[in-house]
């Protein structure tokens, strides 16, 4: 996701997109989309949400550079154009406006939405964590059943301050204009894949970690450092259950004949979280729509993580939930699906989003396009978070050790490395006072992430800060951990998971660190957060 470009876009969309969208699409499919728009009187024509006009020339959002420059008629044209009127009627009112509308179609000013009308039934749908999930993941199914099915997308998540302008750290949008203006992007996109859009009233993971009058601009800069210190966290359980309640409700509302619900790929904790409360939703659903069927779909990009996909397919088989993969071709509307996507254009460029489509679509269809799903076979159980997770399964057999021991345990220390995390701090602290009620427990932390720890510690919990630049600093709470009774030792760090082409360094850096703290338990984790999980799960487990 990077800075939405300021260059002026080429002479059409199709032929040259390294302006603010970057997708790029085959001839073929460019020369078939181009016959399918020419036939538009019946078609109507709303401006992009993100496109503003400033006197005679528009503008991609923040940007300094026009992306057309309008004559007088055309700005006629352009206050015409409110999403209600067809081609057809606009051409009556400015004779001319078909060709000039195609041509801003072409150039992204505007959509052409046709002209449909969806039966009452069958009813599919889809929920998604984020508003752009749907499309990413499963745009071209949808466009298949574009006018044969009714069809409804509810977005869990309502409130953010994320855009693509975020990362570039340029000027800032205020959280409710930026809502809205994803919402406005998301109806337009529910409309041109045939849908209807609708969307609770959660919010965004940064934002509930730290709300909107924490966001200067030292924070956006933090979050530019390390993003996934905001995003990739261990899911809380009350979330899932209250967003559970919450979904039920609108699935009594809408009584779909059909349900798409996200896998929870990758490490995202809103998708996660969204997963998990669908679960735990399904089996009240299952009494109230006993022969829906139920499908999960594998989220865009994520689903690029194959081995991830497998996992949550044997973890759910092993909880008496078969997961069975189909895969759909969409080379035909593949084209379609990229436009569709290409309206969230204040979430991410193009561009960067493009590879990772066109990965995941083409990566086991024999050079044809195809999205991934799974048909949900058995009652559904929602199994333990961290077998569902990546990377967890060696965290879940160290935790799972201590847990046993925790009771007699008289010195919990916590070591977070420059590159670790905490996550959810205030939450994660109770958990460790609870899990530990005996213990002494003590935190460190780099300066770097003492922004994390707001609030500090408490009457069992005591936090040092620990100053000075490289490992200096460290020498002190090592050595005091060295000569301490040996106690149990967290240590957070960004490699504690690492995989693949860092194996050996993930090594030696745990055999150093266990040879500095000798006859203990050491665990290793990325997060406090994941630990925290992790450890209240086993803990419920065996309670």
């Amino acid at each position: 996701m990077g800075e939405p470009q300021d260059e002026q876009p080429g002479e059409s969309l199709w032929t040259d997109l390294s302006g603010a969208l970057g997708l790029m699409i085959a001839d073929a499919t460019v020369a078939a989309l181009r016959t399918r728009a020419r036939d538009i009187g019946d078609h109507v024509p709303p401006v992009r949400p993100h496109n503003q006009r400033r006197a005679r020339k528009l503008f991609f959002m923040l940007s300094r550079h026009p992306l057309l420059e309008l004559t007088p008629e055309d700005v006629l044209l352009y206050e015409s154009v409110d999403g209600r009127k067809t081609v057809a009627e606009l051409e009556k009112m400015h004779p001319g406006a078909r060709d000039r509308l195609l041509r801003w179609w072409e150039a992204a000013i505007v959509e052409l939405i046709p002209p449909i009308t969806p039966p009452a039934r069958p009813h599919l749908v889809v929920i998604e964590p984020h508003m752009d999930d749907a499309a990413l993941s499963a745009g071209g199914r949808l466009l298949h059943r574009r006018g044969r099915w009714r069809m409804t997308i509810l977005s869990v998540v309502k409130w953010s301050n994320f855009t693509s302008y975020l990362l570039a750290k340029r000027k800032l949008l205020d959280v409710g204009d930026l809502t809205e203006l994803r919402q406005q992007e998301s109806i337009l996109a529910a409309k041109l894949l045939g849908a209807e859009h609708r969307c609770l009233d959660w919010t965004d993971a940064p934002l509930r970690l730290w709300p909107a009058e924490h966001w200067s601009n030292k924070m956006v800069e933090k979050f530019c450092r390390s993003p996934q210190s905001f995003t990739c966290l261990f899911p809380n359980p009350r979330d899932a259950s209250m967003l559970a309640g919450r979904l039920m409700q609108d699935l009594q509302v809408l009584a779909p004949d059909e349900l798409w619900i996200p896998m929870g790929l990758g490490d995202h904790i809103d998708h996660r979280t969204t997963r998990n409360a669908c679960v735990m939703m399904l089996a009240e659903a299952r009494t109230r729509f006993p022969n829906i069927p139920i499908v999960m779909y594998e989220e865009v990009p994520y689903a690029a993580y194959v081995d991830h996909a497998a996992q949550i397919r044997a973890v759910f088989g092993n909880s008496g939930t078969r997961l069975i993969r189909a895969a759909e071709d969409i080379t035909d509307v593949f084209g379609e699906k990229l436009r569709v996507i290409s309206v969230y254009a204040s979430q991410f460029k193009g561009s960067y989003m493009e590879p990772g489509i066109r990965k995941c679509a083409a990566r086991d269809s024999d050079g044809r396009f195809a999205e991934v799903y799974h048909r949900v076979e058995g009652e559904p159980h929602l199994p333990p978070e961290s077998r569902l997770a990546r990377n967890l399964a060696a965290l879940e057999r160290e935790v799972r050790a201590l847990t046993v021991k925790r009771a007699t345990c008289s010195r919990v220390t916590v070591i977070a490395l420059p590159s670790g995390h905490l996550g959810r701090w205030k939450t994660d602290r109770e958990s460790l006072v609870t899990a530990f009620p005996n213990a002494d427990l003590r935190v460190y932390l780099p300066e770097n992430l003492a922004w994390q720890a707001e609030g500090g510690g408490n009457g069992q919990l005591r936090l040092e800060i620990v100053k000075g630049r490289g490992w200096r600093g460290w020498i002190g709470p090592i050595r005091r951990a060295l000569f301490s009774l040996p106690n149990p030792t967290v240590v957070l760090w960004s490699g504690a998971y690492t995989s693949g082409r860092l194996p050996k360094i993930k090594k030696l850096i745990n055999l150093l660190i266990t040879s500095l703290l000798p006859f203990r338990q050491v665990l290793f984790a990325r997060t406090l957060c994941d630990f925290c999980g992790v450890l209240s799960e086993q803990i419920e487990r065996r309670e």
